[in-house]
């Protein structure tokens, strides 16, 4: 029973560890759209839809981790503070689309 605890806790912390990487990727990919004068020329721009890509697959691996820890308080703070970036950049994203 311990060991399957274990096992869920490491889980969840590694699935928190890519969602939040994820967010933090997906304010990267956009960096020349947010800035297009230090960027001269024309350009694909196509940050944005791997931006919603990102941030779709770090909301998808945060519900994961907190249906994993259902109990932890701390788990569902971290999950709320993840979806709430997710829908920070899908709000920042929309215009660029």
């Amino acid at each position: 029973m311990r060991t399957s605890s274990i096992a869920k806790s490491c889980g969840a912390v590694v699935l928190y560890a890519v969602a939040a990487a994820l967010v933090l990727f997906s304010f990267a990919m956009t960096v020349e759209a947010d800035n297009p004068a230090a960027f001269p020329g024309r350009r694909d721009n196509d940050g944005a839809f791997g931006a919603l890509l990102c941030v779709g697959i770090a909301a998808l691996s945060a519900a994961v981790a907190v249906t994993s820890l259902s109990r932890r308080l701390l788990s569902k703070v971290v999950c709320a503070a993840i979806i709430l970036m997710c829908v920070y950049r899908v709000v920042g994203v929309a215009g660029q689309l």
